[in-house]
């Protein structure tokens, strides 16, 4: 088990290293066996090459998040914070409008995605991550300027 503190602490460097492009770093913060889901409902993936390519599509678009307050679970193991993001509408724009979760607009160049999630993780044996959750649906996400 992880204390509270440290399970907060934890998500925001996930954050802080995501704003940092920084995807070795990340990755630092997840067990081998890592399973995740992005978004909730999707296919769920497993294991750190997976979720490298995922972080390096997210780093390529220029993420940038704004994490909320972190809230922790009483079982030792659970943290959510809420987020709010925005990334180039390039390169996983039409990915997105392809799957119906945008619509493309007229100009992509120059636009950006904003959205707001929540980030779900559960941490394992020596402060690793072991599970990662996003939770967002179609009405969370939009094209903005």
């Amino acid at each position: 088990m992880i204390d509270e503190r440290s399970r907060k602490k934890l998500i925001l460097e996930h954050s802080r290293r995501m704003n940092a492009a920084d995807v070795d770093g990340l990755l630092e913060l997840y067990a081998e066996e890592v399973s995740f889901e992005d978004p909730v409902g999707s296919d769920r993936r497993s294991g750190r090459d997976a979720l490298r390519a995922h972080f390096e599509e997210l780093v390529a678009a220029e993420i940038e998040e704004v994490p909320g307050q972190p809230v922790a679970g009483q079982d030792g193991k659970h943290v959510l914070v809420p987020v709010t993001a925005t990334m180039n509408y390039l390169p996983l724009g039409p990915v997105f409008a392809g799957r119906g979760w945008l619509t493309k607009p007229a100009s992509p160049e120059n636009k950006r995605i904003t959205w707001d999630y929540v980030v779900m993780m559960r941490a394992g044996t020596g402060g690793l991550i072991q599970e990662l959750q996003m939770f967002w649906g179609r009405s969370d996400i939009g094209v903005a300027d």
